[in-house]
């Protein structure tokens, strides 16, 4: 089975795999925003296919001939961000050796796509605000106004209404980007799309690898459909792509795939979590502001209840590192993720994934 459901507009020009009924909703949102002008966020977690859909949402619209340009705002220092948005002017800084456009002009009557929105700065929102609602700026060290007819296209794994209350968002800029949202669904609450996608995968990885494997054993999808996928499509593919690197036969077995996921795991063993005893023993500490008078600090609930799924599935350094990270952002809420991820001495896709797992019941 390798069946494409698209967009069902007429001018669609990109195939998304998706069949479960929660995808075909989202399909639906596409179809009635595209051909508007409103600016449209996305959320989901980190690998479920945000970019792509925002890429639908261009090439449905009246924009389709005109530029998408897409950025990353979590990849930028607060200070290179605004370069990369806005341009800059030579000799603006120390590094200004010449004049740079930034993506914003680029994307001139067309659509940008933001990813990560979350991780802008306070002084970037402010700049970014004002871009969507006045479609001008000026560069780094210029004053020359810069107009611009731009879509934006917003997107972020995080809770963003959480992000205003902790004061980490802008309530205004948070109001102008939620005007038409579009929730994308985890990998693992729509695994009627898991084999779809597979298949799919499989055909376009193994010409990649040179090899005529034509399709997926039947125990091997259940496998796979059995996976929680908290890397979601993302980490569907990586699997399939390792699998068919150890794959001998024309066929890709349950073994193949059981050797990819054995291969992409950390090596940790798993915890011994038969016992409510081990569940109360993790010395999880809450804000402060939690315990007064000396007391011992209260971890809410939502908190002791993704940690205790965790302790079922997860490995030790997981474990742990969900924990260091409710510590870290309840000390120190305003932090960079490159910040976060640093001091946690994980790579920031892996902090996205404990995000995911700490704000999935908020």
């Amino acid at each position: 089975m390798n069946g494409k459901t698209t967009t069902q507009t007429q001018n669609v020009t990109r195939d998304i795999i998706g069949e479960s009924v929660q995808m075909q909703e989202v399909f639906r949102s596409v179809n009635l925003v595209a051909p508007t002008e409103a600016t449209v966020l996305i959320t989901g977690e980190t690998g479920v296919g945000k970019e792509v859909i925002a890429q639908a949402i261009h090439d449905n619209s009246a924009r389709k001939s005109a530029p998408f340009k897409v950025i990353n705002c979590g990849a930028f220092s607060p200070e290179l961000i605004q370069s990369e948005l806005f341009g800059h002017e030579q000799g603006a800084f120390t590094t200004a050796i010449r004049k740079h456009r930034g993506i914003f002009e680029q994307a001139n009557g067309g659509t940008l796509f933001l990813d990560e929105v979350s991780e802008m700065s306070p002084e970037v929102q402010v700049k970014f605000l004002r871009v969507l609602e006045q479609q001008e700026f000026s560069p780094i060290g210029g004053e020359e106004i810069i107009e611009v007819d731009v879509r934006v296209v917003a997107a972020t794994n995080r809770n963003l209404k959480t992000a205003v209350t902790r004061k980490e968002f802008r309530e205004d800029l948070y109001y102008r980007l939620n005007l038409f949202r579009i929730q994308i669904p985890p990998l693992r609450s729509r695994r009627s799309d898991i084999a779809p996608l597979a298949h799919d995968f499989v055909s376009q990885l193994s010409e990649d690898y040179d090899k005529l494997i034509t399709g997926i054993a039947p125990e091997a999808v259940k496998y796979l459909q059995n996976i929680n996928w908290y890397g979601n499509v993302r980490e569907l593919r990586n699997v399939i792509e390792t699998a068919l690197i150890f794959a001998e036969d024309e066929e890709l077995k349950k073994e193949d795939v059981e050797t990819a996921v054995e291969n992409l795991n950390e090596p940790d063993e798993h915890p011994d979590t038969d016992s409510e005893a081990f569940r109360d023993s993790f010395p999880v500490e809450a804000d402060p502001a939690q315990a007064p008078n000396g007391d011992p600090p209260v971890v809410p609930e939502a908190v002791r209840n993704r940690l205790w799924e965790l302790l079922q599935t997860g490995t030790m350094s997981e474990i742990t590192a969900y924990i260091s990270l409710m510590r870290y952002e309840a000390e120190i809420p305003h932090s960079s993720k490159q910040d976060i991820a640093e001091r946690l001495q994980i790579s920031v896709p892996t902090l996205d994934k404990y995000r995911a797992l700490a704000e999935e019941d908020t």
